[in-house]
């Protein structure tokens, strides 16, 4: 799956918003359990000026899927592509998670 997109800024995979993970697990309850806070937070903050065209760090990842959702099949994820974001405790959650 190449269109993987994440909103939990400090993961290490996390590169300008791409996942950049070969292999990402969702758990049973929909959390991303893949991620793993950055080693250094230098490159969270980082503002890029117009003219510079955005680097693609798209990669094709497998997604390894335990959540009771229409897109899995077979504990692999179906869909064209999912979206992680954070919940309000902090967690990383499959947002395209469509209970089944």
């Amino acid at each position: 799956m190449y269109d993987l997109k994440c909103g939990q800024k400090n993961c290490k995979y996390n590169h300008g918003y791409c996942c950049c993970a070969r292999n990402v697990s969702v758990s049973s309850g929909t959390a991303c359990t893949t991620y793993e806070p950055a080693d250094n937070e230098l490159n969270l903050n980082t503002e890029s000026a117009a003219e510079f065209s955005k680097p693609d760090f798209s990669v094709d990842t497998a997604v390894k899927c335990d959540a009771p959702c229409l897109f899995n099949r077979a504990q692999k994820c179906i869909a064209n592509g999912i979206t992680v974001s954070t919940d309000d405790s902090g967690c990383a959650e499959c947002l395209t998670f469509i209970k089944k």
